[in-house]
């Protein structure tokens, strides 16, 4: 399987960063790497300079100046008696099919279209006044969605899912078994990026309507998590997969449709304008408060502040830089959330540089790296400090430890005297404000360790190019992202695997992948964890990689919003059908 996950990955279109407008997860193309040389006492004054600019430009380039309010008067924005849900992405986004979609932006229509079989159990956010990010400590329970209980075979090979009765498509199809193997299979030929996570389906059994028996051709430890991730396996109408098969698997009208059995249904979409969801009259479940969703496409967050101050879309779902957090904050007819995720600004270190080459300057490089001090100016209150290789609460936090003492002196130490003058390059994603302001003010810890270094942007398209062809990658590279699931194997194996779709640098750990695969294909959730830990400790030890934070995502809503729930790991999962006035 594992040999599929770069190849799923790489076919989508951009990336997933998620600040980035366009929030999808990969691209194909190259780039090119250019450095100048100065002296360490021009690039040290130059980098603190560039890194107060970036920091100050970023900080207050979003920023809308509260209306005048007495704290006793607060008017009320927006229509709370109105039964039209209006919001707004940066960007277009991929299209809203199952088995194709596979970025950040964009979630919100696909979870509240499409169901699964399981998923992982909601969270309440509640408001407090209070923003600082609470990372969970431990996995979220994986609970039922379209099945009601599920049993495993010893071997781990059959799954059996007991069906939910009495649901149907928004087509009026209902569902029993034979959606879950269309749904499998459809996934299968689509070929994209969540394709990776039914690789190892070898069958479905539908012969019982309301059972469905699925079994694998190994063990897949994560196969559930794989399940109940926002990306994976959606259930679809047969009859719509047959009606509209055509021959390209139902993408062209999966584009502007939907087969789904969720509260919404997809009512209309204008490409590059808007997309307007409507409530399902037979959905199952509990019936949702707004009866209409549109979604503008608005690229400016300052314009989304603009048009929530002024009641034209009813809540803010990413985006906000800390000054507008903090403008809203002030603003008595708003609350503002701060949404747990498993969101993580980290660096990729480039092995193929040859100032880089060894572990013992990629380890000294992490130990120049002040991670508090980069969370309390660049994400404050917003992120506590990494102190593992994965994404908090994916394993105890005694386990895959990676939290290097900070040490400026180390890389001096440690960097031959032949490459004492060499200038590097530390690339971010261009989109990403977050993180244009993470490298500068990286540049400035480690022009005070003594090296050079040279910052530049890059697109998505060609930070993904790089993947698996590394000519004219930088040294070093700044990106936030997150995993598919709360299963480790979902943060490692696209990262730092040989294979990966997001092993931007292609490092190359042969023990920690060997663990990975052997904690993958296990029976025992034990052993599956352990092997995840060794994979960590590989991970951790090649200095390939340093996590830099654990960040959470922010909700601006007004002040009467309630129901905001949302779904673990993936940012922007707000449940549309759960609000309400």
């Amino acid at each position: 399987m594992q040999s599929k996950v770069r190849l799923f990955r790489s076919q989508i279109a951009q990336s997933k960063n998620p600040e980035s407008p366009t929030s999808l997860r990969s691209a194909s193309a190259t780039g090119a790497l250019s450095a100048a040389k100065r002296s360490f006492t021009k690039r040290s004054v130059a980098a603190l300079a560039v890194a107060t600019t970036i920091l100050a430009a970023c900080g207050s380039s979003s920023a809308t100046p509260s209306t005048a309010l007495s704290s006793n008067s607060a008017p009320t924005i927006g229509s709370p008696t109105s039964k039209t849900l209006n919001l707004a992405f940066t960007a277009d986004t991929q299209p809203p099919d199952p088995d194709v979609f596979y970025a950040g932006q964009g979630l919100a229509i696909t979870t509240s279209v499409y169901e699964g079989l399981v998923q992982y159990q909601q969270v309440p956010v509640t408001y407090t006044g209070n923003i600082s990010f609470s990372p969970s400590k431990t996995r979220a329970a994986i609970v039922p969605d379209l099945a009601t209980s599920w049993t495993v075979s010893p071997d781990g090979l059959t799954y059996t899912f007991n069906l939910r009765k009495g649901v149907t498509f928004h087509d009026g199809t209902p569902f029993t078994s034979a959606a879950v193997a269309a749904s499998f299979a459809r996934r299968t030929a689509v070929n994209q990026g969540p394709a990776y996570m039914v690789a190892d389906v070898a069958s479905v059994d539908t012969s019982n309507p309301y059972v469905a028996v699925v079994h694998l051709k190994q063990p897949v430890s994560a196969f559930l998590d794989y399940l109940a991730s926002a990306y994976g396996p959606k259930m679809e109408s047969p009859t719509v997969l047959s009606a509209h098969a055509s021959n390209d698997n139902d993408q062209a009208w999966l584009a502007a449709h939907d087969a789904g059995t969720g509260p919404y249904y997809i009512s209309s979409v204008t490409p590059g304008q808007q997309y307007t969801l409507k409530a399902y009259p037979g959905y199952w479940g509990a019936k949702p408060y707004y009866t209409t969703v549109n979604i503008k496409i608005i690229p400016s967050i300052s314009t989304q502040e603009l048009e929530l101050r002024s009641g034209k879309i009813t809540m803010l779902m990413h985006g906000l830089s800390t000054s507008a957090i903090a403008s809203f904050r002030a603003d008595p007819s708003f609350h503002v959330y701060a949404v747990p995720t498993l969101e993580t600004p980290m660096l990729w270190v480039n092995p193929n540089t040859k100032l880089l080459s060894t572990q013992a300057v990629r380890v000294a490089l992490a130990k120049a790296i002040n991670r508090a001090e980069i969370v309390k100016f660049i994400y404050p209150g917003r992120a506590t400090v990494a102190t593992q290789i994965y994404p908090v609460g994916e394993l105890p936090s005694n386990q895959a430890v990676d939290n290097p003492p900070f040490d400026p002196k180390a890389l001096a130490k440690v960097i031959p005297a032949s490459e004492a003058n060499t200038t590097i390059t530390l690339g971010y994603d261009a989109p990403s404000p977050s993180d244009a302001q993470m490298a500068a003010l990286i540049q400035t810890q480690l022009a005070a360790a003594g090296l050079h270094v040279n910052v530049r942007s890059y697109t998505s398209t060609a930070l993904y190019g790089f993947v698996g062809n590394p000519t004219g990658a930088p040294d070093i590279l700044a990106v936030t992202n997150w995993p598919d699931a709360q299963a480790p194997d979902t943060w490692a194996r696209i990262v730092m695997t040989p294979n990966g779709g997001l092993n931007y640098l292609n490092c190359s750990v042969p023990a920690g992948t060997n663990y990975l695969n052997q904690g993958l294909n296990t029976t025992s959730a034990a052993t599956a964890q352990q092997d995840a830990a060794l994979a960590g400790d590989a991970f951790a030890a090649s200095g390939c990689w340093d996590p830099i934070a654990n960040r959470g995502d922010t909700i601006v809503a007004p002040t009467w919003m309630k129901g905001i729930v949302h779904q673990v790991p993936v940012p922007r999962t707000v449940v549309l059908a759960d609000l309400h006035p």
